[in-house]
């Protein structure tokens, strides 16, 4: 059995699967308030109530990557990804049946959320597993896939909602979410992941591998520099995602169509995807000078002067569309760059364990955010003074990531052993029939490992 080699091969088949993947997750994300304004016309519950469905769903997304990463461990990518779209799919699919608001809640916001955490956190895994030198261009690309999913797709769900109506729009959803099933299935073992499981202690001490997996997570929880960028994720998440979940009901409020929300969000996507495409590639050159870390503080910092101005220059559709130029390039570009920042900070080793760490903290602020913006609106509030705390907010996220710079390293390469002959052989006594040849080896200039008949290979 052979498995992907970096940075060539099949890895860019595993590539264009996780585009495929982030281009269903941007769906998502694009239609947050689409699907919150068609709970509000449905329900006619109060504007806290029903934002709990969207926050929860955006708080699960993201909150179960700790749980992700641990299963990715066991088992694989590929598995994780086809069980994640499934639980997906059947979350989305109940909330078409006539339930009430509240089975609407754990279906979508609960069930469906868990299973796109699943198959969106795997497919960050996958990349980092398939690509080394072209890391970041591989990064860009598929991230780039939630910024295309962003593209005009908002203004589709909206018409097939208002044709076919609110029910029937959460099976139009379900439909959109199997898609990662198949995808998933182009998730070939990776070299680097398989690799990865074995670097641990012997399969046959379970408790020593525990151990030792505990060992690494308190190791990148005591990491200054861990602890602020994602410290730094969860401030800009917590406000961006208020803006993806209530910007489309504040245009509304200022006197637009849903219609003409949807085309705001649009722009959003275009500019997303421009946005990451051009980060990644800059970041990839040889020859840029500039920190990622201080990147990511420089695009946090414009994004939250335009927040916290925005009822100052929001008030027509030319300002909407400026600021949704803004938060198309500014608001979430940080993701195509997630791999090699994290790699910087923690390792290559470390780096899934941590981004799963990261998710899990993003998803509790990304669930707080909305909520609390829901409850000033329904108290009489305006959307005016939550733009500018959330701004406020962003801005810290901002300098806390320019902080944790500090503790970056110069190349991912710096954090990795210098061993160039180093061979590994995975023993276990499950699968032997499955090899005919005595041994099946993978090797480049770095690395050698050879998997005996009897190894069992997960995913």
């Amino acid at each position: 059995m052979k498995l992907t080699s970096p940075d060539k091969g099949w890895s860019w088949m595993v590539l264009l699967a996780a585009f495929g993947v982030m281009v269903v997750q941007g769906i998502f994300i694009g239609t947050l308030g689409i699907i919150h304004l068609s709970l509000l016309d449905r329900f006619h519950d109060t504007n806290l109530k029903t934002a709990l469905a969207g926050s929860i769903f955006a708080c699960m997304n993201t909150a179960g990557g700790i749980v992700t990463s641990l299963m990715v461990d066991k088992y694989s990518c590929r598995v994780v990804t086809i069980f994640g779209s499934l639980l997906f799919t059947c979350g989305l699919v109940v909330c078409a049946l006539p339930v009430s608001l509240n089975l609407v809640i754990f279906f979508y916001g609960i069930l469906a959320g868990i299973g796109s955490s699943m198959t969106n956190t795997a497919a960050y895994f996958v990349v980092g597993y398939n690509f080394k030198l072209r890391q970041n261009v591989a990064s860009g690309i598929a991230t780039s896939g939630i910024a295309l999913g962003g593209l005009f797709i908002p203004t589709a769900i909206e018409m097939i909602r208002e044709f076919y109506g609110n029910r029937a729009f959460f099976t139009t959803l379900g439909g959109i979410a199997l898609q990662p099933v198949f995808l998933g299935c182009m998730y070939f073992p990776s070299y680097l992941e398989e690799s990865r499981k074995y670097k641990s202690p012997p399969l046959d001490n379970k408790h020593r591998s525990s151990l030792n997996s505990g060992s690494n997570w308190l190791t990148i929880i005591k990491n200054p520099g861990f602890i602020c960028f994602a410290c730094c994720l969860c401030l800009t998440q917590l406000g961006v995602f208020v803006m993806y979940l209530h910007f489309p009901n504040y245009v509304t409020t200022m006197g637009f169509s849903v219609l003409e929300a949807s085309y705001l969000l649009n722009v959003r996507g275009i500019c997303a995807f421009v946005s990451r495409l051009l980060i990644s590639l800059l970041v990839n050159t040889s020859n840029h000078s500039v920190r990622e870390t201080t990147l990511v503080f420089g695009m946090f910092t414009f994004l939250a002067l335009a927040s916290m101005l925005l009822s100052v220059y929001g008030t027509s559709f030319g300002g909407l569309l400026i600021y949704c130029i803004f938060l198309g390039f500014y608001g979430d570009s940080v993701f195509s760059i997630l791999n090699i920042i994290n790699m910087k900070l923690v390792g290559r080793q470390q780096f899934a364990a941590a981004t799963g760490i990261e998710f899990a903290a993003m998803g509790i602020c990304i669930f707080v955010g909305p909520s609390i913006v829901g409850n000033v609106i329904d108290e009489g509030g305006t959307y005016d003074i939550c733009f500018v705390i959330t701004g406020t907010l962003i801005m810290l996220g901002g300098v806390l990531s320019l902080i944790s710079g500090v503790f970056t390293t110069e190349t991912v390469d710096d954090l990795q052993p210098k061993n160039t002959n180093t061979e590994m052989v995975l023993h276990t006594n499950e699968v032997s029939e499955r090899f005919s040849t005595d041994c099946v080896e993978y090797r480049d200039t770095q690395e050698c490992v050879t998997l005996t008949p009897d190894s069992n290979l997960l995913g």
